[in-house]
Parts: structure tokens; sequence; C-alpha cells
């Protein structure tokens, strides 16, 4: 078996002459070069992502796949019940929980530049008064945030949406700062994993005060422009809201746009399978922008996640040990909307999943693992 080093060099060496390649869809004699030189063909995709059309789960799926050799987008069903336009790598979607992990690169970034310590405690930017000396939420660090591991529920208790879109304002500082007063954990920081959308709301908004900037701005410049993600933002362009693809709810009426629950750091992203190709590429190495160490950082196996084997959280990322390499992965869900990212850096491959429809499971992201540990296959054949 040719040794890692010499697979990846061989990888690199294709590479250098498929730089940029997107395929949607694509002629079937390129589809069958691109499957020869080591990439999934559409009609393997399509074996994965069909039946979730086919059976109503989803009006639509958009997926991108990353390696050495290029990337590929494919789009299948519609962008809506009724206009039946196929999605494409353009077509916009909400992130999501996906955008937890543009959040967690930010504090990477902002740790490797000296603008915070991942130890800081949160009463060392939130106001005076907030939280007080005697009250256990003081203790909460920023990485206690960013790892789910900082005792605070998955929703705040000062809201009624539970999870679901708010229908009117989003959840605001005012109430932030409510919850953190009254509320009381029920177990110590740091003493065991609970996923919180609330935790990394709070984590965001306190990045807006060590940085002094909005946090859109923040995602814009630091991680968007570097990286030519021109259609990620919080707030989506009169272009973007052209290729926006429909949610469904479960009585299968259209959705709106909605502010995202507790915080546009933990869920207020919308972005497109080519943009996030690109963010896929630089996590896997594939790009020189300044913005690389802090991607790289976020990834880094922070804390044990308990129950799961070989499961550990980085940054929001979700980090797994499998056959001796990590695979780093996070899922999102609105109504009416799901989406899946996965990305092994020793092999340089990964894949993106945006869903529009009336999802009632996570079969989506059943479906897009499955493709995913396929790649990671036919990276391993290559290296034979």
């Amino acid at each position: 078996m040719a040794s890692k080093r010499s697979f990846m060099n061989r990888f690199r060496v294709v590479a250098a002459l498929a730089v940029g390649l997107t395929v949607m869809g694509g002629s079937r004699a390129l589809s069958e070069d691109l499957s020869a030189r080591g990439l999934l063909d559409r009609s393997t995709i399509a074996s994965y992502i069909r039946p979730l059309i086919d059976d109503g789960s989803y009006t639509g799926i958009a997926v991108g796949i990353v390696s050495p050799m290029g990337r590929q987008a494919f789009g299948f069903g519609s962008t809506s019940r009724d206009r039946g336009r196929r999605p494409s790598g353009d077509t916009v979607y909400p992130l999501a929980s996906i955008t937890k992990t543009f959040t967690g690169v930010l504090l990477a970034d902002f740790a490797l530049r000296g603008r915070v310590r991942l130890n800081d405690p949160i009463g060392k930017y939130l106001p005076r008064g907030v939280i007080g000396q005697d009250n256990p939420l003081a203790r909460i660090t920023l990485l206690d945030l960013a790892t789910h591991t900082s005792g605070l529920p998955r929703m705040p208790t000062n809201t009624a949406t539970r999870g679901r879109q708010t229908p009117g304002r989003p959840y605001s500082v005012a109430q932030l700062y409510d919850f953190l007063t009254h509320y009381r954990p029920v177990r110590p920081p740091g003493a065991t994993f609970e996923y919180s959308n609330i935790g990394i709301g709070l984590l965001g908004h306190i990045l807006e005060i060590a940085g002094s900037t909005p946090y859109e701005t923040m995602v814009e410049r630091r991680i968007c422009r570097p990286l030519g993600m021109e259609s990620t933002r919080v707030t989506p362009t009169t272009a973007m809201r052209r290729r926006m693809a429909q949610g469904y709810n479960r009585q299968l009426k259209p959705v709106g746009l909605k502010p995202f629950d507790v915080g546009k750091s933990s869920g207020g992203l919308y972005s497109t399978a080519d943009d996030m190709m690109k963010y896929l590429a630089a996590n896997v190495g594939l790009s020189d922008a300044g913005i690389v160490k802090a991607l790289l950082d976020a990834q880094q196996p922070r804390r044990r996640v308990p129950g799961k084997e070989n499961a550990f959280m980085g940054l929001t990322w979700h980090v797994r040990k499998l056959r001796g390499r990590e695979i780093v992965s996070k899922n999102g869900g609105v109504t009416g909307f799901q989406s899946f990212t996965a990305f092994s850096r020793a092999d340089r491959v990964g894949i993106v999943a945006l869903a529009n429809g009336n999802p009632g499971n996570r079969s989506l992201d059943a479906a897009a693992r499955r493709i995913f540990l396929k790649m990671l296959s036919d990276s391993e054949a290559v290296g034979r």
C-alpha cells in the first residue's frame, strides 16, 4: 500500500490541473472522467439523494463535494413546490446550526490574535450586574460555551418558542441578560456535554463585545472575504433573496425568512453549496488564506463527549476519530430546511448538503454521511 504522503502527493499533482472545477450534473462523459480521477459522478450522488426527494421528505437538495481533484455541485428536486427549478451551487439556504462553526472559527481567530483567551470567564466581558459573583454562571469560560459544556440549557427559559423560529422579533440582548440574571444551572460548568443554542448565542455576543464589531461584519471580514464567500451573510442581499430556496412547515405552507431563535451566531447565516465548498476547501488545507490557521485551530478536539466512543468537541465542531483519522462535522435545521457538512483534513475531502422542503427527520444527515464515507473509501482505494 502506498504511503499517505505519496498518495497526497499524487493528488496534489492532478489537483493542479483541476483548480476551481465545478460541475452541475454535466455530461455523462464528463461525469465518467471525474469518477475515473477519484471524484463521485452524478449517478452515484443521486443513488443516495434521489430517494429523499421521491419519498417527499424534501423538495430540493443541493450537494457539494470537495477533494484535491476539485469541487462538484449537484442539484436534485426543486427550489420550490410550484416553480420546478432545480437547485444549483448558488441556491441560497439557511445554514441553521452550521453557523456555529463560523462562531467557533471567530473565537479561534480572536484567541490566536490575543483578543481573548479560551479560559476567560464570561463575566469578564458582560456588563456589571448581569451575573453576580455568587452566580454559578460566573465560572463559565469561553471554551465551555464553544464545547457545549457550559451547563446552559439547549434553549433559554424566557422564550416560548423552545427551538422553533420566533414569529416576530429576534431574541434580544435584553432578553439574554434577563435569562443570565435569573437562570440557575443544574450542573457546574465543564462537567458534562449538553448542546446549547443559547450558549453559542452568548458566545457570539461576547465576541461582538470583545471585537467592538457586529457579528455579521466579523464573519464577512475575517472569514467570507478572505475565502471569496460572497453569498454567505446573516442578512441576505437582494441577489441572494432571488436565489433562495423555499421551505415549508408541517402543513406544507411556505415559511418566510425569520430570525433564528437565540442569536445570529447560533444559527443566523445563509449560504450556498458553492460558498460552503470554499469553506470546506480551506478547512481541509486546499487554501492559503490568512484565516486557515484559525480554521485548523477550531477543528482540534478539545473535550471528550461522554457516552460516545471516540467523540470530541472542537470549537463548536463535532469531531469523531475513525480509522485513524479525525472526521469533523456539523448539522443544522430550522423550520423547512436542513443542512449537513463533514470533512477529513487527512484525506482532504468534504461534503455539504443543503435541503428545503418539509423535513420531519434526519434522513439528509444519514444520506450525506454515506456519500462522505464512500469518498473516504475511494480515497483509500486511490492510495493503494
